[in-house]
């Protein structure tokens, strides 16, 4: 039976249109994944439901799908294939949004399972395709690494440490970008009487009192570029978990908002009385 797939798509006020070989490429892949999703039936009702080899072999020609077929598609015969994904999800009455991954789609489309666990499942061929594991060797990766969990668990580990990273550089950036503009207006000029020649840079040591004035105790007169980059490291870090613990205070003080909503809460009405 042929498979059907939607032709038109806003893009940026365009209209786009699937050719003869879009659709060909994406009923090619949906016909695949569909075989896959009873192959995961059976594997749920058949005596080893819970077997390992059942769920590494099915992740495994998933992974073979995805590699083998969607990676080496044009833009165009992929944007006609996560439409078709996108139609049969939310059909499925699986919800699914624009900014939904293809590798998700894939998981949530064979699996028909809970965003959780679809999202745990994608940590792991995501994982798999950054180690350039090949499908028929998947099975023996997921052993080597400690089953799915624990590929999963690093792989969120990862995306965090990843992502930390990123926040830690944006914040130094910006300690730098302020100390250009500062030479245009500096927070204090100081001239002190050291018989040195300065360098490019000089680092003062000072020491805050009680009421924050600042007395300079130590002067080093030329700072290796390395000290300075290191210094707004540190300020970048100080920075970050200044905004962080801003962040949460205004996350928490929001969700302790009393909402409008509530206002015919039976406990609330309760308490009130």
């Amino acid at each position: 039976m042929a498979m059907k797939v939607k032709v038109v798509k806003k893009l940026k006020g365009a209209v786009f249109t699937p050719t003869t070989g879009n659709t060909a490429f994406a009923n090619a892949i949906i016909k695949s994944l569909d075989e896959l999703s009873k192959e995961r039936k059976a594997w749920e009702m058949g005596a080893y439901k819970k077997s390992n080899d059942g769920l590494y072999s099915l992740m495994a020609h998933s992974l073979d799908v995805f590699s083998a077929k969607f990676m080496t598609g044009t833009d165009d015969d992929r944007k006609t294939l996560r439409l078709e994904l996108i139609s049969r999800l939310k059909a499925d009455n699986i919800k699914v949004q624009r900014n939904t991954t293809t590798l998700t789609m894939f998981v949530r489309f064979i699996f028909q399972s809970d965003r959780k666990r679809a999202h745990g499942y994608q940590y792991v061929l995501k994982a798999a395709i950054s180690h350039s594991v090949p499908s028929i060797k998947l099975a023996e990766w997921l052993a080597e690494q400690g089953g799915i969990e624990e590929v999963r668990r690093k792989m969120i580990v990862s995306e965090k440490a990843l992502k930390n990273q990123a926040d830690r550089a944006e914040a130094v950036d910006k300690v730098k970008a302020n100390a250009e503009l500062a030479l245009i207006n500096p927070m204090a000029s100081v001239q002190l009487d050291v018989p040195v020649k300065y360098g490019e840079y000089a680092v003062m040591v000072g020491k805050p009192d009680e009421n924050g004035v600042i007395s300079i105790i130590a002067v080093l007169c030329n700072a290796e570029a390395n000290v300075v980059d290191a210094i707004y490291k540190r300020i970048g870090k100080e920075r970050l978990e200044d905004d962080t613990e801003s962040a949460s205070i205004a996350a928490e003080m929001k969700g302790l908002k009393p909402s409008t909503e509530a206002a015919n809460d039976p406990v609330k009405q309760q308490l009130a009385a």
